[in-house]
């Protein structure tokens, strides 16, 4: 179907008679007719049938309606993007992150970033690491954000923060001491039920790497993909877990104490960019306040940081 057929065809669709389409359409009943008759032709069936006045949608117009919905959406979006363009000289940006990285770092960059282009329409998309780098090739989105990824030639990549795992635990049962400066030793984490990750995200091999490494194997009976839902997992007292410091510090703090680990475990978000695209300034001042965003909540970090609780040994007389 050509694009005047679809705007047609979808017009008929929302008022039911040729009269109606033609009058939302600002064109006359003819056209509308003729368009028709011309769509039905290159499709090889019939889109409509007339039933007391009105015209009733076949089963295959039905069928196709969906997707015609979805291509105008599209075209809408071009529309108030060029009309943006025309009148104001404000732009698009389409950007992604890591699920882990969208509440806390992602929504406050975003909301920083409208303030200062109020007239830029923003997609706001969470993928995992490889569908970022899939959709920066495809050209589907101008920027990502996510941890560590792995290199590829044709994205360039730089550091726009910088954080480490905590361990997360139910406040209802705390870590007993045994690490130094308030930190918690990894082999702590084989004393209680630990949430584990089946992915294989770059933190998701940090972690597995690291207790492997030291010849920990925790008791793990729970295993998820994302770390907001390990943090669920805690809150309901299930277990602990590993958590970058950024979905840590969304935990409530009523429910979840938050310890330092001994060995410390870094990690650097990345933000990514297609390296055949040219520079954009809407994509550099999104890198901007998602840098400030990062460092506004790394800095309350300190004080959400819990101390390992001291176990007493009982006074024997």
């Amino acid at each position: 179907m050509r694009l005047r057929q679809i705007e047609v065809f979808r017009a008929v669709m929302l008022t039911g008679t040729v009269s109606e389409a033609a009058r939302l359409l600002h064109v006359s009943q003819p056209v509308v007719t003729r368009v028709l008759q011309h769509a039905e032709a290159s499709l090889g069936f019939r889109l409509f049938e007339r039933v007391r006045g009105r015209l009733q949608p076949t089963p295959e117009a039905t069928a196709l309606y969906g997707d015609v919905e979805r291509l105008y959406g599209e075209i809408e979006r071009v529309r108030r993007v060029s009309e943006s363009l025309r009148h104001k000289g404000a732009g698009r940006l389409r950007v992604a992150a890591t699920p882990s990285l969208a509440n806390p770092l992602l929504v406050p960059a975003v909301r920083r970033f409208c303030a200062r282009h109020p007239e830029t329409q923003v997609q706001v998309l969470t993928h995992h690491t490889n569908e970022i780098v899939d959709a920066l090739l495809a050209n589907q989105i101008d920027v990502g954000f996510a941890f560590s990824p792995p290199r590829h030639e044709a994205i360039t990549s730089e550091p726009v923060a910088a954080g480490r795992m905590l361990l997360a635990a139910p406040r209802t049962q705390p870590i007993p001491a045994g690490g130094r400066r308030g930190t918690v030793a990894m082999r702590k984490l084989m004393e209680r039920p630990f949430i584990g990750y089946d992915d294989d995200s770059s933190l998701g091999l940090l972690v597995r790497q690291t207790l492997a490494r030291h010849a920990l194997e925790p008791h793990s009976t729970l295993e998820v993909q994302t770390y907001s839902l390990a943090l669920a997992l805690v809150d309901a007292g299930l277990g602990v877990t590993l958590l970058d410091q950024y979905t840590a510090l969304s935990a409530n703090p009523a429910n979840v104490a938050l310890h330092d680990v001994q060995p410390m475990l870094p990690f650097e978000i990345q933000r990514l960019r297609a390296s055949h695209r040219g520079a954009s300034s809407l994509v550099d001042d999104m890198q901007t306040q998602f840098a400030a965003a990062a460092a506004e909540l790394a800095a309350t970090l300190p004080q959400r940081l819990d101390a390992p609780a001291v176990q007493f040994d009982p006074v024997t007389k």
